[in-house]
């Protein structure tokens, strides 16, 4: 599995765990950012990336900053 394989999968996971700690769906958060809920699904499960400015706005609707987005300290515990 190549370095951004690996990033866009537990990016995805961080998303989804923000996303679910504030329960919301994934057509809910997927309306802050323009995007269908398809398309956040894809990104939650690592099939496709995602851009700068659509993090942003994800950030800004999860009330987390994009930093806290891209901590994978609770992914990598997790990973053996």
């Amino acid at each position: 599995m190549t370095e951004l394989n690996l990033f866009k999968i537990n990016l995805g996971k961080r998303i989804a765990f923000l996303r679910e700690q504030r329960g919301l769906t994934q057509a809910q958060l997927s309306s802050f950012i323009n995007k269908d809920f398809q398309s956040l699904s894809r990104i939650e499960n690592g099939r496709t990336g995602i851009s700068a400015f659509a993090l942003k706005q994800l950030a800004d609707a999860l009330s987390v900053t994009m930093n806290e987005i891209v901590d994978f300290t609770e992914i990598r515990s997790t990973i053996k």
